[in-house]
């Protein structure tokens, strides 16, 4: 049997068929660090378009500025732990300061004053590192040395902006004529450093939650033996 014959396109005569739909600007990653590359469409429509880069881009900066936001209210919450724990370590100073005058031998009260240092510097050290998290000491450029390596971007790092583009004259020049490349690499910076930024931030925290976790078991060790102390000294 005979295959069947592909029917012919029913075109008129001297009419050429054209399609109905433009070809769509692709992007593609240049393997070399240098930013998107604009290409032809991808018949197989598995690269993302301009447009569709740019939402992508856009949903990661929400996503790791609602992660910030999230870092900085539990290093508030340490910070404020860490103002608590202080103000414990000022009560217990106080009556360590009155067993200096009293009956206490001097072993007890200079293992209660080993543990009261303790406390007091690991409290410290957890309201250092919870305030590193909600300001950083430096700049990101200068904290991740990207300083020459990575690219400026203007409008969504408003470090790069101020420092470039001091005048509104040049701010307003910038805006208008960024194109879909200019927009595209400077969000991929800015998505680098906040990335860099959240992880910088969130391993500061893990320590100040560690210090702070530490400076309450000493001075519930320390309470709790000035506890039996004062209770032993009664009989």
């Amino acid at each position: 049997m005979e295959p069947l014959a592909a029917p012919a396109d029913d075109l008129s005569s001297g009419q050429v068929a054209e399609s109905t739909t433009m070809p769509t600007q692709r992007v593609n990653y240049s393997t070399e660090g240098s930013g998107p590359e604009f290409a032809a469409a991808d018949p197989n429509g598995d690269t993302p378009t301009a447009r569709e880069l740019i939402e992508l881009m856009k949903w990661h900066l929400s996503r790791y500025d609602q992660l910030r936001s999230s870092t900085a209210n539990r290093a508030s919450v340490v910070l404020s732990a860490s103002a608590v724990l202080s103000a414990g370590n000022a009560l217990v100073l106080n009556e360590l300061h009155s067993w200096l005058t009293g009956p206490t031998s001097t072993l007890v009260v200079s293992i209660a004053a080993a543990a009261l240092l303790s406390s007091m510097w690991l409290t410290i050290k957890a309201a250092i590192g919870s305030s590193r998290v909600l300001v950083t000491p430096k700049g990101s450029r200068t904290i991740f040395d990207a300083g020459s390596i990575v690219p400026s971007a203007p409008l969504f790092n408003g470090g790069d902006t101020i420092r470039e583009y001091d005048s509104f004259a040049d701010f307003s020049r910038v805006a208008g004529t960024q194109t879909h490349r200019d927009i595209l690499l400077a969000a991929q910076v800015e998505l680098w450093i906040v990335i860099k930024q959240h992880r910088y931030r969130y391993l500061r925290l893990r320590q100040a939650a560690r210090a702070l976790r530490q400076a309450a078991a000493a001075f519930l060790l320390l309470l709790g033996g000035m506890l039996v102390t004062a209770i032993a000294l009664r009989f």
